[in-house]
């Protein structure tokens, strides 16, 4: 079993963690991942809310809110990327 593709935003600033965090998971989706944990910290959750709020504006991002993580300080998300024929259609030629 592969280990899960992680981002990794905790102790960042705001917005150079809003920024990665957008970039990473475009990054992912079109790499094909279908899965990743999103390492904000504990803290305020201040982190945390700023995810769910941006990746709450994707859609093709589903954040895992089973009610169980054992881990506070991130949060598991699918990437809902499509099939790979279709994923051709998205890439520049």
């Amino acid at each position: 079993m592969s280990a899960l593709p992680e981002i990794y935003i905790r102790q960042m600033r705001y917005d150079e963690a809003r920024n990665k965090l957008l970039a990473e998971i475009e990054r992912l989706f079109f790499a094909g991942e279908s899965e990743v944990e999103i390492v904000h910290g504990i803290g305020n959750y201040i982190l945390r809310k700023m995810v769910v709020t941006e990746l709450g504006k994707l859609d093709y991002v589903a954040i895992n809110d089973s009610g169980f993580n054992p881990n506070p300080g991130s949060l598991k998300v699918r990437l809902l990327v499509p099939d790979p024929g279709r994923m051709a259609t998205y890439r520049a030629p």
